[in-house]
């Protein structure tokens, strides 16, 4: 499972790496293509700071709830042998 996470982690590195580098041939940098969305580094900064914001309370709720439950469960499953 891990070997997987590391393998979907180094594959992501690689394509973003190779647009980046389409892009930069291309003339095109992250500042061009925020102000054709219309959006500045600073808001798109703060829209992620709100979603973290958001998104805590439910991370550890998950924490506090779910993981104790599904460690009663593993521990309480029979011996694979």
């Amino acid at each position: 499972m891990l070997f997987d996470l590391v393998s979907i982690l180094w594959r992501l590195a690689a394509v973003s790496a190779a647009i980046a580098v389409i892009l930069h041939f291309l003339g095109t940098d992250a500042n061009a293509v925020l102000a054709q969305v219309g959006a500045t580094p600073a808001e798109i900064g703060a829209l992620i700071a709100r979603g973290w914001e958001l998104a805590l309370p439910n991370l550890m709720l998950g924490v506090v709830v779910i993981v104790p439950l599904w460690l009663i469960v593993f521990m309480m499953r029979p011996p694979r042998n």
